[in-house]
């Protein structure tokens, strides 16, 4: 065929245009239908194209016919000292990113952002960690147009003809199929146990978003009757395979599966959005969909940030649709209906905050993210809840199950009890660069927090416990995180003293060894997934930039061991997603390092 089909058009995605149907049709499982495109408009008589050079002529001319020279307009100090913050041409003619005028520079550069623009395209980069990089780009484009995920993976989709790619549009704007189609899709019985084995091990420790002994019943009913599964139950099941296999080797992954961890990959992905789609999740009020959702957008480890954020979003707006925003408490709920919706809805709060983050929006004034009034779930393990109780049993004071999601939590209960008019300082993680607050006043709020950890978690921790180990390296880690960015460390150049700088590469050589520490453990294994996709690229960028003027002492080599475990372990820096725009602007900035 000359020309894409109705599909590939609408998606903007390459067609391969097959008569028989296209590869992304039939692996959408959808009619491959080719319809020539509409005639382009003709252009009205007496209508031209004008470019800009001749548009200025035209003004200028304008202007001097009507008394105003055009230069002595650039004279006047009301718009010479004006912000001109659109996109300027740059040395080669290429636009450069939006900068703050004058006026601008007295405000935090982190509320400001950068808007980058291009060819009719724009891009909002909203805190530092995209901020600092926008010098590292070669070019716009790198920014603007991100390698799609189809593009990515290419090579090994065709491994697995069920599936479809993930950009966000199938699964919002999909068509429900059969269930007895999605039968193909599903593993086989023994390897749907040992998948949510994998779950209880590496996934249920640090995500607590339902009642687990309540979800393995419901498994043991459906496993092997999948034609009277319901669709709310199906949605669940598979988006526990997809986030299982994330935590898999590709050993691990053929061992129970049978096929390789990308092919497992593609097909549970497939499968989940297929099964949200018939559910109808974004329409529903089932609480079960939201959490498959919300279990199914978690396991998106290599997928684009702005459609992690997008999505994020989304669950946030079902969940203000179902109340969760509102304590279970307030609303008469019966205890243990009341307990699950908080651990839901404290899942997708962390979810879209660190959403936001990554995906170069969420900074200052624009980090606003709904908490609601409710509260932090109980410090409880699952063995002490079941439906039907009347009351929730006292908390416990030792560890629990609950201990990697709480610390997490305690973060936003932290935060949040800072954003009232009375509070010391401004409670936005983002903003704990602010010059506004003096360190003294951060560093004592932040040891606050140090010691509800301590008291409260870390001193029941037993480091010989794979997962209390992780929990002590998390709560330290937050801790390393959030005094690296109190001292100040926003990308621009603007610490006050060597010895700041020091403090500053200090904390973030800290923070990278910390989250380095389960590529290094064969018992941590498990629980990668976590550290790649909250892997702090604050701290990172920092190092890196630090490297180009730090070149010899123990401190150096330590950080150039722990940049190298990152480019071998994190999956960001693999061959295929390495051409997105983050990857490429953070290497850019290590060669230069590296050349120091």
């Amino acid at each position: 065929k000359a020309f894409s089909c109705v599909l590939c058009a609408q998606r903007k995605v390459k067609c391969d245009k097959n008569p028989g149907g296209c590869n992304n049709c039939t692996k959408a499982r959808v009619p491959c239908i080719y319809k020539a495109p509409p005639p382009p408009r003709r252009r009205r008589k007496g209508v031209r194209d004008v470019d800009v050079t001749t548009k200025l002529r035209v003004y200028e001319a304008a202007l001097r016919k009507a008394g105003i020279d055009p230069e002595s307009l650039l004279k006047q100090p009301s718009l010479a000292d004006s912000d001109i913050t659109h996109s300027q041409p740059g040395p080669n003619g290429e636009p450069t990113p939006r900068r703050p005028g004058p006026a601008e520079d007295e405000t935090d550069s982190t509320e400001i952002g950068v808007l980058v623009t291009e060819h009719g395209k724009s891009r909002y980069l909203g805190n530092s960690i995209w901020t600092s990089l926008r010098g590292e780009f070669r070019n716009l484009k790198e920014i603007l147009d991100e390698t799609s995920d189809e593009e990515s993976f290419d090579g090994h989709i065709g491994r697995a003809p069920e599936t479809f790619s993930l950009d966000g549009t199938q699964l919002l704007f999909g068509s429900p199929i059969s269930s007895t189609a999605l039968r193909p899709l599903h593993p086989q019985p023994v390897g749907a146990f040992k998948l949510w084995q994998a779950y209880l091990d590496n996934i249920n420790p640090l995500i607590k978003l339902f009642h687990a002994p309540t979800v393995q019943q419901l498994i043991s009913e459906t496993n092997g009757n999948l034609d009277e599964v319901p669709q709310n139950v199906e949605a669940l099941l598979f988006a526990i395979y997809c986030i299982s296999v994330e935590s898999l080797s590709d050993k691990e992954c053929i061992a129970i599966t049978g096929v390789s961890k990308e092919v497992a990959r593609q097909q549970f992905r497939s499968g989940a959005q297929h099964a949200l789609i018939n559910a109808s999740f974004l329409k529903t009020s089932d609480l079960m969909i939201l959490q498959a959702l919300t279990l199914f957008i978690v396991s998106l480890q290599n997928i684009d940030a702005r459609i992690i954020w997008m999505l994020s979003g989304v669950a946030q707006r079902i969940g203000q649709r179902i109340g969760l925003h509102r304590d279970g408490d307030m609303l008469k709920l019966p205890p243990f209906e009341a307990e699950v919706r908080r651990r839901l809805w404290w899942q997708i709060i962390m979810l879209e905050g660190f959403s936001q983050k990554l995906a170069g929006t969420g900074t200052g004034t624009d980090a606003s993210i709904l908490m609601g009034d409710v509260k932090m779930p109980a410090n409880l393990n699952d063995s002490d809840l079941f439906p039907g109780m009347k009351e929730l049993p006292k908390e416990s004071d030792r560890a629990t199950e609950m201990m990697f999601f709480l610390i997490r939590c305690h973060v936003g209960e932290f935060f949040k009890r800072f954003e009232t008019p009375k509070a010391l300082f401004d409670g936005v993680w983002n903003k704990l660069t602010t010059t506004a607050v003096s360190v003294g006043i951060k560093e004592r709020a932040i040891g606050e927090l140090e010691r509800l950890f301590e008291q409260r978690f870390l001193r029941h921790c037993d480091t010989s416990i794979t997962w209390h180990l992780m929990c002590t390296h998390l709560a330290k880690a937050i801790i390393f995180m959030m005094r690296f960015m109190a001292y100040g460390a926003n990308y621009q150049g603007k610490t006050e003293s060597q010895a700041q700088k020091d403090t500053l590469f200090t904390l973030s050589l800290q923070v990278c060894s910390s989250q380095n520490l389960a590529y290094t453990m064969k018992e941590m294994q498990g629980f990668m997934w976590h550290v790649n996709m909250h892997f702090q690229w604050r701290a990172f960028v920092y190092l890196l930039s630090e490297l180009r003027y730090r070149t010899s002492g123990p401190e150096v080599e330590q950080a150039w061991r722990d940049v190298q475990l990152t480019y071998e372990f994190h999956p960001t820096f693999d061959k295929e997603l390495s051409r997105r725009a983050l990857p490429i602007a953070v290497s850019n900035l290590t060669l230069k390092a590296w050349e120091a």
